[in-house]
């Protein structure tokens, strides 16, 4: 049955995708990955979403397109799904950037914690891993003033966000106002 898709329009397509027949989205999808690929190209920079979330988020959007599109409002599906895609993408990259995602945004990859590295086991190892820890907090306390370095232990300690006001009495902008703050200066160290 798949082969006699590849001969179905958009439109046709569309309606086998709103009763139901999976087989339909893969031939749709088939056809207008280029157009997912595409809007993807748009968002670009380092607060952009990662690439295979837009396209998911897009593949999401032209599914949506295929359930809602109707041929007699006037617009063509390629129109329509692209209205569709790009604004999935859209709505992906404002919850991306949204505050509730900054301290997860703007944390370090697991890969880059390897920077300090972990003592081989003997006394001068672990003298200099104890030095470079001294070291490290010597430098947060010059640089980080009291609510950043209060912030910045509750998130070492684990301290999910929404515990913050409960835990420490803090607001939860004034946290997340600290931590961007502690991760600015900390960087530029």
């Amino acid at each position: 049955m798949p082969e006699e898709y590849a001969s179905f329009s958009d439109a046709q397509l569309a309606d086998c995708v709103r009763s139901g027949d999976p087989e339909a989205f893969v031939e749709l999808s088939s056809r207008y990955l280029w157009l997912v690929r595409a809007k993807a190209g748009l968002f670009s920079g380092p607060a952009a979403p990662e690439k295979e979330d837009l396209f998911q988020e897009g593949l999401l959007g032209l599914y949506a397109a295929a359930l809602t599109y109707q041929p007699a409002a006037g617009a063509s599906f390629a129109t329509y799904s692209g209205v569709c895609v790009y604004n999935r993408m859209v709505s992906a990259a404002r919850r991306h950037q949204s505050a509730g995602n900054r301290p997860l945004n703007e944390s370090l990859p697991l890969e880059s914690a390897g920077e300090v590295p972990m003592p081989a086991g003997g006394p001068q190892d672990l003298l200099e891993l104890r030095e470079t820890y001294r070291s490290m907090w010597r430098r947060i306390n010059s640089v980080l003033t009291h609510l950043e370095r209060r912030a910045l232990v509750l998130h070492l300690s684990g301290c999910r966000r929404e515990e913050v006001p409960k835990r420490a009495g803090m607001p939860l902008k004034t946290f997340d106002n600290a931590m961007h703050r502690v991760r600015r200066k900390l960087r530029n160290r």
